[in-house]
């Protein structure tokens, strides 16, 4: 009985855990909540609550997806899916598996993926005999169907979601659908059907409060009351979609009304109020791009925070786990965990440290040298080997926080603006911020020299006016050992001085800038160790007392320099290895493996970088879709399947040459981002040409749709360009089939 007891009370104790980390992470405190979670999940691996223990790894992937962890959010799922089949009795739990899973690979871009996971979802609801949950399923399943380009196959699935919420007033599941359905119709150019969708789903929203939907189902009332001509219909829903996106707070919500505002004032000749539109647009606009920015600051920290607990977690179980042991077996493995973790701590230095110098000093170089100035000057100082030493890797991290600032000041050749110099200075109170909060020395040093080092002697410094003894002295040595350097380095801004004259300058603003005690210091350290070669240094020390004869100081002096010159020969081989592999990692990075085109990645950017800000030359992006893909793969195999998209790609490249750039944005799809708008008896050459290439390939028949959508015709938004040139692509993949019943490549 009392065991029972116990139970009990351990089970009251794991809900309170589950509550308290459920409630961190709809705060927004992921790197707590995650911290919970791992800690419920240590205790439950040797429980006897399976469900618990299933419930704590569903649970735990929701904050990795919402970090871009797709992988380990994958994991955490899979494995609580092979828990959930090792039980006797299926479980309520297996269907939320398979939605989360389906939801994850759906984020990561695994469509196809995604799409068996929810087929196993609606069966799991079926066998549950839940017809909420059977609606959910086949609701999710005709989404992801929809953004795989399958739309026969999505109607089908949210034809049956619709029924079953409509029989059961799902009402929230209703809006969803309808709001699909409209999308997918609208795509096929059936715009009445949509606009009978559309305006459905806005009475289930008006009825239900949804203020969400009744958003969605405005803005596709306005964007298809503009393309029936009614722009006086489709300003007015425009309005109040806006106006209830700013009541609610919601950017991206504004970003799609004033997006359709502009084109709806733009054809009614309204030219004052589409720029008033577009304004308010670009601003909002940056004002997002602000949040995500900061967001991913956010998640790096979180990330960061969340792996330097996981190893001390881990070396507290090592260290649990060892004291049943002999002391002196216990103390050598936590030794050796610990200087695991030193190694891992200083790596994460290095690379972040190379990361925030990238972009203004692409070899990290300069952050290895203000390290070791300020290490040889703590050694004049009297410092230990070991203190000077972690002073030389905490100093790498001073300009951590430049990774937060914009390339178009970071980088600008003119001097800052006001506004400009204020977002600069703000590099160390974020540098700061990222390194607070930990235990370790080294970061503590970090932190405290990322916020002090562009403080001043006199108190004119930032970002808290310290002076004199008040700033730290970690801090006035990396602020001197940092200047010199940039004094004698060619910026984006300026000339590289001489050794001679930025120490001149050093010790001219002793007492100013400088502290004066340190600056008599480091004025011989900086000296001399720009006299010096490192290669060199202390290879005497202690061995050679008397003065060499003149022909043995010959032959020394005739190996140093052959030395000097095999050295330099490597380092050279190695800095260009470096520069190879680096432009490797980029192309690989941006180009897909099976095509050798340009990735969904690469397209991203380059359309971004075309299409904002307004104003640009305008151009044309054109979609491409293999048809009958899958159907190869299925008959003939997947390396036919690839064979049909390298012969693609290779058709695409050929037709498109000296027109624009070809990209693999994913499976069977492609697109073209062209140089100028392209008519389309351009396009239909173009298309021909690709063709005859393919037909000379051995694939008579035309396999392919495609769509278009021109910049800033169609759209200004980078996102709006490819969906539309999608749905236009569709409406071309459904025309074909109409004219063609037996599909190709069958």
């Amino acid at each position: 009985m009392s065991d029972l007891k116990g139970r009990s009370t351990e089970h009251v104790a794991i809900q309170i855990d589950f509550i308290l980390a459920r409630s961190k992470y709809e705060r927004g405190e992921i790197a707590e909540s995650l911290k919970l979670y791992h800690d419920l999940l240590s205790g439950l691996e040797k429980s006897p609550f399976a469900l618990d223990l299933v419930r704590c790894l569903i649970n735990i992937s929701g904050p990795y997806a919402d970090l871009g962890k797709y992988e380990v959010s994958i994991g955490y799922l899979f494995e609580a899916y092979k828990k959930i089949r090792s039980l006797p009795e299926r479980s309520t739990l297996e269907f939320a598996v398979l939605v989360n899973l389906a939801r994850v690979k759906s984020l990561s871009g695994e469509h196809e993926s995604a799409i068996d996971v929810a087929h196993q979802a609606r069966e799991s609801a079926e066998h549950l005999g839940d017809p909420h949950k059977l609606a959910f399923a086949n609701m999710n399943l005709g989404e992801f169907l929809l953004s795989a380009g399958r739309p026969a196959e999505a109607v089908t699935h949210l034809t049956r979601a619709f029924t079953l919420s409509d029989e059961h007033d799902f009402r929230t599941i209703k809006i969803s659908v309808l709001g699909s359905l409209c999308a997918l119709h609208e795509g096929l150019g059936q715009y009445d059907l949509a606009a009978a969708e559309a305006q459905q789903a806005l009475t289930l929203a008006l009825e239900a409060g949804s203020a969400e939907g009744e958003i969605e189902a405005r803005i596709a009332l306005g964007r298809l009351s503009m393309q029936a001509g009614d722009l006086t219909q489709a300003e007015q829903q425009l309005l109040q979609a806006l106006e209830l996106a700013r009541t609610r707070e919601t950017p991206k919500e504004q970003v799609l009304a004033h997006e359709q505002l502009v084109q709806v004032y733009r054809l009614s000749d309204r030219l004052e109020l589409a720029l008033e539109h577009a304004d308010l647009l670009r601003t909002l606009e940056r004002s997002i791009f602000d949040t995500d920015r900061d967001r991913q600051i956010r998640n790096l920290t979180v990330l960061f925070e969340v792996e330097r607990a996981q190893q001390e977690a881990q070396l507290y179980r090592v260290r649990s786990e060892v004291e049943q042991e002999a002391r002196e077996a216990a103390e050598q493995q936590v030794l050796e965990r610990t200087a695991e973790l030193a190694r891992a701590q200083h790596e994460v230095v290095a690379r972040l440290a190379i990361a925030a110098e990238y972009r203004d000093d692409t070899t990290g170089e300069h952050t290895r040298r203000v390290g070791q100035a300020a290490a040889r000057i703590a050694r004049a100082l009297g410092w230990s080997e070991t203190q000077a030493s972690v002073l030389g890797v905490a100093a790498r991290l001073h300009d951590v926080g430049k990774i937060a600032i914009p390339d178009a000041i970071l980088l600008k050749r003119g001097r800052l603006t006001p506004d400009e110099f204020r977002q600069m200075q703000s590099h160390t109170v974020i540098g700061s911020r990222i390194l607070s909060g930990s235990r370790s020395a080294l970061l503590t040093m970090a932190e405290e020299i990322a916020r002090s080092h562009h403080e001043r002697w006199d108190g004119s410094g930032y970002p808290n006016g310290l002076a004199g003894n008040d700033i730290p002295l970690t801090g006035r040595i990396v602020a001197i050992a940092d200047v010199f350097d940039a004094l004698i380095q060619a910026r984006p801004y300026k000339a590289a001085w001489t050794t001679a004259e930025a120490l001149r300058e050093i010790q001219a603003q002793a007492g100013h800038h400088f502290d004066p005690g340190l600056v008599a210091v480091a004025a011989d350290v900086l000296a001399s160790l720009h006299q010096e070669d490192s290669l060199f240094l202390n290879l005497y020390d202690g061995q050679q007392s008397e003065p060499l004869a003149e022909g043995e100081a010959s032959h020394v002096l005739a190996v140093f320099e052959q030395l000097l010159v095999e050295r330099t020969r490597e380092l050279e081989l190695a800095r260009r290895e470096a520069e190879r592999s680096a432009r490797r990692m980029e192309r690989m990075a941006l180009t897909d493996s099976l095509t050798d085109l340009r990735n969904r990645r690469a397209f991203e950017q380059d359309l971004e970088g075309r299409a904002a800000p307004l104003g640009n030359t305008p151009f044309t992006v054109l979609s491409l879709d293999v048809d009958g893909l899958k159907r190869l793969n299925d008959t003939h195999g997947h390396s036919a399947g690839d064979d049909l998209l390298s012969a693609v790609a290779a058709a695409l490249t050929a037709a498109f040459t000296g027109h624009g750039q070809a990209y693999r944005i994913g499976g069977d799809e492609f697109a073209v981002i062209c140089e100028e708008v392209m008519k389309a008896a351009d396009q239909a050459r173009c298309l021909d040409v690709m063709a005859q290439h393919l037909h000379q390939a051995g694939y008579p028949d035309r396999p392919f749709s495609t769509g278009a959508a021109d910049y800033p015709a169609d759209s200004g938004s980078a996102g709006d360009l490819l969906r539309i040139s999608d749905q236009r692509m569709y409406r071309d993949k459904v025309l074909r089939r109409q004219q063609r019943p037996v599909q190709p490549l069958e």
